[in-house]
């Protein structure tokens, strides 16, 4: 079955989330994220991969995920009802295809952003 490649590029911030990586019982960036992709895509066929991890209350202005799906997907409407739809201190910025050669966490170089984490007091 074929699969298609998405990278969406995203900022947040991070007080009220237990850093990026989804965990059990636990308000997480990536959860939340994924919670979104399920309701605009209407189902959850799809898998995220992260191209970093964050501790809790750390906010990045910069970031990186694929999405990988089984269906192509309208980019400018998915990308569209993703900031519809996220939560107020999460944004998409930017969402591009690319192929099953590409690897988030192999290529940062080509990731075309670098992550920058602070601390917002």
């Amino acid at each position: 079955m074929k699969k298609f490649y998405y990278l969406i590029h995203f900022q947040f911030l991070g007080f009220r989330y237990h850093g990026w990586q989804k965990q059990l019982q636990v308000k997480t960036v990536q959860g939340m994220i994924e919670k979104t992709l399920t309701f605009v895509l209407g189902h959850d066929n799809y898998r995220t991969l992260g191209s970093s991890r964050t501790d809790a209350m750390v906010s990045a202005e910069g970031g990186v995920f694929e999405l990988f799906t089984r269906e192509p997907i309208d980019i400018e409407s998915i990308f569209e009802q993703l900031n519809l739809n996220l939560p107020s201190d999460i944004k998409a910025l930017k969402m591009e295809e690319t192929d099953k050669n590409f690897n988030i966490i192999q290529h940062s170089k080509t990731k075309g952003i670098s992550l920058s984490f602070f601390l917002w007091s």
